[in-house]
């Protein structure tokens, strides 16, 4: 895709799009609570299509000769929640995905589950996928032979999701009778949407609480209840980008709320230091550039907001800003190796690569408003979390042309 210039001068609404973490949970509390969610702004990303899909799906019965298979592609989230998912689930199951998949490990949840019960073989390499799940019924996980999951231990020094995906299932295969615990191993890493699981939890009937490292969840049942999806913070930090490089831009942000439970919700904090103000109006943020005055040197910690270091480091390459940048240990681990893929596209002139990951893509569109044209290879790689944004970013830039129609 060609980005041929982009106005520093603008006043526009912008549509996002439903959360996909929030959108995620509430599919698996559907799956869980035996309901179809009644959600309004459900996420329409790619992330959230497939998991929606693929819990379909288990509507036909597996055959225990022939294993299904379940293609997670390269949707990380929704293979960590499926593997809990189908360890108890009656059937034979194949749980794979792309070849990235394949290198991004799983070993710290598969711990916590054969820990509780689960029977699971690693096909290829040890802690990665694919995953060979010989699924078991919650009858058989809480028989007189087994040890019902009451007590869980989970690592989650590389990912936070291991612990959502087994908060999400103890309703669902816990004892009915006492308290079930979750254990936070290891080096604690995205707190906030551990946070946001259980925050979405309770509005859907769970008695659940964080004390540090220990999560308890009351004997309780999720409720089938009408829901509002917020809009995606990661996903409006890229407006934030844009008027931070703006002369005098305005956005009206759509459906979002400063006092979110999402984590990244941080990223109005932090473009306070990039001259970006926000107001809550209503059900919406309006952003706009302030006269500010930018200090050379600025430091940030991912270690709670991993998605945002794309952002964060196009912006402050675009403004000239001295970054100091920690928390970075996990982001090898996601659709790319981020910080390898940002350092190598960051030393580029206009010609820039995606890295086949929808926010490497997204967060280096806005620096067309400081270089002018450029050039994004494989930009369709956004409908993973964004499937507008190419559309609403045509407000800004109305010189886009496209080698590619199929981005919407």
């Amino acid at each position: 895709m060609r980005i041929i210039g982009a106005n520093k001068t603008f006043d526009v609404d912008v549509n996002l799009v439903g959360s996909k973490s929030e959108s995620n949970r509430i599919l698996m509390i559907g799956y869980y609570g035996g309901f179809t969610p009644r959600v309004t702004n459900l996420s329409g990303s790619d992330d959230t299509k497939l998991l929606k899909e693929l819990l379909n799906s288990f509507s036909y019965p597996s055959y225990p000769l022939y294993p299904k298979v379940i293609d997670c592609a390269n949707a990380g989230t929704v293979l960590r929640f499926l593997a809990t998912a189908l360890a108890f689930r009656d059937g034979e199951w194949i749980l794979t995905g792309s070849d990235r998949m394949l290198k991004r490990p799983i070993g710290d949840l598969v711990d916590a589950l054969r820990n509780i019960g689960a029977d699971i073989e690693y096909m290829e390499q040890e802690g990665f996928p694919p995953l060979k799940i010989h699924g078991v019924g919650t009858d058989r996980v809480c028989s007189p032979d087994r040890v019902c999951p009451s007590d869980v231990h989970v690592n989650i020094s590389r990912s936070s999701q291991f612990a959502s995906s087994l908060l999400l299932a103890l309703p669902f295969v816990g004892t009915r009778r006492a308290t079930s615990k979750i254990h936070l191993d290891g080096d604690l890493s995205s707190v906030p949407y551990i946070d946001m699981t259980i925050d979405v939890m309770r509005k859907f009937g769970i008695d659940v609480y964080r004390d540090g490292r220990d999560i308890f969840v009351q004997p309780s049942e999720y409720q089938d209840i009408e829901y509002t999806v917020e809009s995606d913070w990661t996903c409006a930090s890229y407006w934030y980008e844009m008027v931070a490089f703006s002369e005098n831009g305005r956005a009206r942000l759509r459906n979002l709320h400063l006092d979110s439970k999402q984590g990244d919700a941080i990223v109005a904090k932090w473009f306070e230091q990039f001259g970006v103000k926000s107001v809550q109006d209503g059900n919406d943020i309006i952003i706009e550039k302030t006269n500010s005055i930018i200090r050379n040197h600025l430091s940030f910690d991912f270690i709670n907001n991993p998605d945002l270091y794309p952002t964060i480091a196009a912006t402050c390459f675009g403004l000239g800003v001295k970054g100091e940048f920690t928390g970075l240990r996990n982001l090898v681990h996601k659709e790319s190796d981020r910080v390898a893929a940002m350092t190598m596209e960051l030393s580029k002139s206009n010609n820039f690569d995606s890295h086949n990951d929808h926010r490497i893509a997204m967060a280096l569109a806005p620096l067309a408003m400081k270089i002018g044209a450029i050039e994004i290879n494989n930009a369709d790689v956004v409908s993973k979390s964004y499937p507008g944004f190419w559309t609403e970013f045509q407000k800004i830039t109305p010189n886009r042309s496209s080698k590619h129609q199929q981005c919407e």
